[in-house]
C-alpha cells in the first residue's frame, strides 16, 4: 500500500516538473522578443500611434496607408546640431572673473538647446573674433567695434540682441577718459598731450576706437602723447588709479560700477575729463551657419529669458539687485539688426584708422 502510494506522488511530481519545463519553453521566447528593439521602418500599430521606441516614433502615413516606425521630428532636427556650444566674450577683465560672471548666461543656454555649454575667456579682442571667424565658439558678446571687426574679417555671424541697462532702456553706454582726482594738470582731453595714455585695445570700442576720435576732435594725434594697450577695461583704469598711466579710458559701467563693487576703486578716486557720444549697445552675436532651428532657439533664450527677472524666477539669482546676466550689469537685451552698428562704421571712416581692417 505504502509502495503504491509512493509511485502515485512520484507520478504527480514527474507531471509538474514536464509542466513547468514546457511553460518555461514558451516564456523563454516571448522574453527574448520582448527584449528586440524596433527598428526604423518596422511596423507599428493603430495603437501604437504617437507612441516612441527610444529615438524612433510610430506614425501613419496617409499615402501608403501603413503604421510604421520612423524617426521623430524632433530627433530629424536635431541631427545636423553640434555636440556642444561654446560662448565666449571680448575681455573687459580677468578671466576668472568672466567665467564667473557668465556662469549663470552658460546655464540659460545649456538648459534651453539640451547641449553641453561652456564659455570661453579670451585673452584679448583678436582671440575672440579669431575664434568666431574660425567657427570655433558659437556665441560671442562683443564691443561693438569688435562686432563690426568680425563681420569684416568674414565671421558667419549677425547680432541676436543689444546689452540694455533696463526693461524700458535704449542700447548704448559711453567711453569716460579718466585721470586722478587728484590730477590738477588735466581737466579735458585736450590735457592729454604729452601724457602716457591707457587704451584698453585696439578692437575696443570705447576703450580704443571712440577715444581716438575724442582725441583726433580736440586736435591730438598719436605723435602727442605715449600709447600704452592694458588688455581690459579694468586694466586701463587701474593703471590711472595707480599712477602706471597718467590718463586713460574705459567704459562707464566699469568705472562706476564694478571695480567700485569690486574694491578695487574708491568712489571718486578718478575723475572722468572726456565722455564720448552715446555708443551702440555692445552685441551677442550668434554664428549663422549653425542649423536655423538652432539659431532660432538661441535668439529667443537671449531676447525672452537672458534677463534678471527670469533668472531669479528660475533660481540663477537671489535677487535683481545683485543679479548678473553678463560681466556687467545690464537687465537683459533687445533686439537689433546689422544696420544698427553703422555708426560703428561711420566712426571707422572718420577717423581713418588701420585698426578698421
Amino acid at each position: 500500500m505504502k509502495r503504491q502510494k509512493f509511485f502515485a506522488q512520484a507520478s504527480r511530481l514527474r507531471n509538474v516538473i514536464v509542466v513547468t519545463a514546457l511553460a518555461a519553453s514558451f516564456a523563454v521566447p516571448t522574453l527574448a522578443s520582448a527584449a528586440v528593439s524596433v527598428k526604423a521602418g518596422d511596423s507599428c500599430s493603430k495603437s501604437q500611434v504617437n507612441k516612441t521606441s527610444g529615438t524612433l516614433k510610430c506614425t501613419y502615413n496617409s499615402k501608403t496607408k501603413k503604421y510604421s516606425w520612423g524617426a521623430s521630428k524632433k530627433t530629424e532636427s536635431k541631427a545636423n546640431w553640434p555636440k556642444s556650444l561654446v560662448i565666449a566674450a571680448v575681455p573687459s577683465e580677468n578671466a576668472a572673473s568672466m567665467t564667473l560672471r557668465y556662469q549663470n548666461f552658460v546655464k540659460l543656454i545649456e538648459k534651453e538647446t539640451g547641449l553641453p555649454t561652456s564659455f570661453f575667456a579670451a585673452t584679448d579682442y583678436a582671440g575672440a573674433i579669431e575664434a568666431q571667424v574660425a567657427g570655433r565658439v558659437d556665441l560671442v558678446f562683443y564691443g561693438p567695434f569688435s562686432y563690426v571687426l568680425a563681420k569684416a574679417r568674414g565671421a558667419k555671424i549677425e547680432p541676436i540682441g543689444a546689452a540694455i541697462s533696463s526693461p524700458t532702456a535704449k542700447p548704448g553706454y559711453y567711453s569716460y577718459g579718466l585721470a586722478k582726482a587728484s590730477n590738477s594738470a588735466v581737466s579735458s582731453i585736450k590735457d592729454f598731450k604729452g601724457k602716457k595714455v591707457c587704451f584698453v585695445d585696439a578692437a575696443s570700442t570705447s576703450g580704443y576706437l571712440y577715444p581716438i576720435a575724442g582725441l583726433l576732435a580736440n586736435s591730438v594725434t598719436d605723435r602727442d602723447y605715449t600709447s600704452v594697450l592694458a588688455g581690459g577695461h579694468d586694466k586701463s583704469a587701474l593703471a590711472v588709479a595707480a599712477g602706471t598711466c597718467d590718463v586713460g579710458f574705459a567704459y562707464d559701467d566699469m568705472v562706476d560700477v564694478n571695480l567700485i563693487e569690486k574694491g578695487l576703486l574708491k568712489k571718486g578716486e578718478l575723475k572722468v575729463v572726456w565722455k564720448s557720444e552715446t555708443i551702440a549697445g555692445s552685441p551677442m552675436a550668434v554664428r549663422i551657419d549653425l542649423p536655423k532651428d538652432l539659431v532660432q532657439i538661441l535668439k529667443s533664450a537671449v531676447l525672452d529669458k537672458a534677463n534678471k527677472p527670469y533668472f531669479v524666477k528660475v533660481g540663477y539669482c537671489t535677487d535683481e539687485a545683485t543679479c548678473r546676466i553678463i560681466e556687467d550689469g545690464s537687465w537683459g537685451f533687445t533686439k537689433v539688426n546689422d544696420a544698427y552698428y553703422d555708426g560703428i562704421r561711420q566712426v571707422c571712416e572718420a577717423t581713418k584708422s588701420s585698426r578698421c581692417r
